[in-house]
């Protein structure tokens, strides 16, 4: 077994002792704290409350929706007398890209659909409301499944509630359901409640646990890589290294990774900061050589190569790729920070004349970012100036800022807001004020929180970025100390 395999190496790691601090190394290890660790949960804050506060609108809000639809002929959907031309209706509408409407025909046949709530269908329509955030209806129409249904069907339903917990970041819960109805589910279905019950564990910060659930995804399902990137950072985070790169190791080395190009740079990246972190600069540097130039993780492989080189001594390897990164057109992390690096390589190289000008360039660079970004902060942000991107990661871009929304956020309230704008057409021509008012209210307020997100993490950026301008000071001031003892 994997466990008993390894467990030499795992001991090692435990015993070995701390690695030797360098300059770089202490900057290696702000950026990953600030880049790559998962938020830590010390209760709700007050952007958690309005997040919550919001869905619970929002859920209300679309029920509401749906009971105002039925009072417009021009909208609402017909009665049906069975499953199938209701099916055939939702299916209709799910191709034109109208899930509102889809949603309606549902809403407006639950009688039907409670009379037939054994039909095999009945999952599919739930996972309908669901997608849509409309748990309360979901929940309406499970009601008689939970007391009449019989097992298979039950668990084959509550599935579908597990995946909405999962998505809403609601861990315990997405345990508990699936606990009741593994043994229950089969083929993809299975493994991604595998996937699940393993991110849960990890998020409750059950890492070792996690790893039982990882390694019985099959290699031949589509959660695979995501299983075995997760199976190794709980790895990882127990400080079992050894183990954690034989499973990215072998990982790449398969048919499934070299299908799916950013999962496999992802990979490349989590094992060169592995590496580099456990002092083994050359493989660490082979490893972000191999993440592609325009991946998402591009960046931070730059400034992992840098690092790398920096820590093995080749100061003009680690200058040259400190530059590219410098040369960018954007204000990601990396790029600020090469501002710090690129004079701290120069002193390296004695050259401290070009050192002491960079240091001053950087000082300078940073304050103008701080005032800049401070900036931001205080002026009035409109979202529809800013839109928000949904693709592997939430972002926003504000001023050439990119801001990781993901990071700190549950993906699934923004995407509940990117659907809201959905709702407008069906107010055009209605002169219900109630319902429109209650649509205001809802976006007006979806928006007020993501503008609070944002500012939130801009004044992280001036955090970092001031702590950037303190060690460009520190090393100015080195350098000047350094240069008197000489004369």
């Amino acid at each position: 077994m994997f466990f008993s395999r390894h467990l030499k190496n795992r001991t090692d790691c435990k015993n070995r002792p701390a690695p030797r601090r360098t300059v770089v190394a202490l900057m290696l290890t702000l950026l990953s704290a600030v880049s790559h660790a998962a938020p830590i949960d010390n209760g709700k804050d007050e952007t958690a409350l309005l997040i919550e506060s919001t869905e619970q609108k929002q859920q209300q809000f679309s029920a509401n929706f749906q009971a105002f639809l039925l009072t417009q002929p021009q909208w609402s959907s017909q009665k049906q007398s069975a499953i199938e031309p209701l099916l055939s209706a939702v299916k209709q509408h799910i191709t034109d890209n109208n899930s509102l409407l889809a949603i309606n025909a549902i809403f407006n046949n639950m009688a039907l659909l409670h009379e037939h709530y054994d039909h095999r269908n009945i999952p599919y329509f739930i996972n309908i409301l669901l997608n849509q955030n409309n748990i309360k209806t979901a929940r309406v129409l499970f009601e008689p499944i939970k007391h009449q249904g019989d097992q298979a069907f039950i668990s084959h339903t509550t599935y579908r509630f597990a995946t909405f917990s999962f998505k809403q970041n609601e861990w315990q819960k997405t345990r508990q359901l699936l606990d009741s109805i593994m043994n229950e589910l089969v083929d993809e279905d299975y493994q991604h409640a595998l996937l699940m019950q393993g991110v849960s564990l990890q998020k409750l910060q059950k890492h070792r646990d996690s790893i039982a659930y990882y390694e019985k995804i099959e290699p031949t399902s589509t959660y695979y890589l995501s299983a075995r990137l997760n199976m190794a950072i709980a790895n990882i985070r127990q400080g079992w290294w050894s183990d954690a790169h034989i499973i990215i190791q072998n990982t790449l080395k398969s048919a499934e990774a070299a299908e799916q190009e950013e999962a496999l740079n992802r990979l490349y990246l989590t094992l060169g900061y592995s590496l580099l972190s456990q002092q083994n600069y050359r493989d660490a540097r082979d490893n972000f050589r191999n993440i592609s130039a325009n991946s998402l993780f591009a960046n931070r492989a730059l400034l992992g190569i840098t690092l790398a080189a920096a820590n093995q001594n080749d100061f003009v390897g680690a200058l040259n790729s400190a530059n590219i990164l410098k040369a960018k057109q954007t204000y990601e992390l990396p790029v600020d920070e090469s501002r710090l690096l690129t004079p701290y390589f120069y002193e390296k190289l004695q050259q401290p004349t070009t050192a002491s000008a960079g240091y001053l360039e950087a000082i300078n660079y940073y304050q103008k970012r701080v005032t800049e970004v401070q900036s931001l902060i205080d002026s009035d942000i409109e979202l529809k100036n800013h839109p928000i991107k949904i693709n592997t990661y939430v972002t926003l871009e504000i001023e050439n800022n990119p801001l990781n929304l993901s990071a700190d956020y549950p993906d699934y309230f923004f995407e509940n807001y990117a659907q809201l704008k959905s709702y407008a057409e069906y107010f055009e021509n209605s002169d219900n004020e109630t319902i429109k008012n209650e649509y205001e209210q809802l976006n007006n307020q979806y928006q007020t929180t993501i503008v609070k997100m944002v500012r939130s993490l801009l004044r992280k950026r001036v955090e970092q970025l001031n702590s950037y301008m303190a060690q460009s000071r520190f090393g100015l001031a080195r350098l000047y100390d350094n240069n008197l003892v000489d004369n």
